[in-house]
């Protein structure tokens, strides 16, 4: 890749504004293949009619673990700050996934419930719209740090002859995705 192509790319990648100030709630995925919880911060100044909205669809739900499925939580009453939705984001306590926080526009997100759907079929639409992290595709401007940016796979060394620098332009940086589905399965469930 040319030192053009390189600067390019880095031009087109959209830096996170970190915001530290305003509430946010919490959604929270709770994985029954994985046996874990993920925690998703969702600023509220802007996005509160769309979290009213997912809030009232997921509460039409009787939640379980059911198969390999997740559950999903909103915590509207109880909001946290972005101080704290940051430092939240930054734990390690699962063994696959880590928590994340979200300072954008929240999207509408409709899981287009039938008066004749059951509970199961709730749950498999839900998860099918939100599981495994996929939260990311109705909200943008993901606070993520340069240190949580690394391709998988790469070492936390560099060689000597190489400055910082120099590194950072060959890699494109990308979130780290521990243990996520990959998207080739990811884009399997949605065929």
């Amino acid at each position: 890749m040319s030192t053009e192509e390189q600067t390019s790319t880095t031009d087109l990648r959209k830096q996170p504004s970190r915001l530290t100030d305003g509430r946010y709630a919490v959604l929270q995925e709770t994985s029954g293949e994985e046996h874990e919880s993920w925690l998703y911060f969702i600023r509220i100044d802007g996005n509160e009619e769309n979290l009213n909205y997912l809030q009232d669809q997921l509460e039409q739900v009787d939640w379980y673990i059911l198969d390999d499925l997740s559950t999903f939580d909103l915590e509207l009453e109880r909001s946290v700050s972005a101080q704290t939705a940051k430092e939240m984001s930054k734990l390690e306590l699962n063994h696959s996934s880590f928590h994340r926080k979200f300072d954008g526009k929240l999207q509408k997100i409709d899981f287009d419930f039938k008066k004749k759907d059951g509970n199961e079929t709730k749950i498999c639409k839900c998860f099918d719209i939100l599981g495994y992290g996929q939260i990311e595709e109705y909200i943008d401007d993901e606070d993520i740090d340069e240190e949580d940016m690394r391709s998988e796979g790469d070492s936390d060394t560099s060689s000597d002859s190489e400055s910082e620098e120099d590194v950072k332009k060959e890699i494109p940086m990308e979130p780290k995705k521990k243990g996520r589905m990959p998207s080739t399965l990811k884009n399997l469930k949605k065929v």
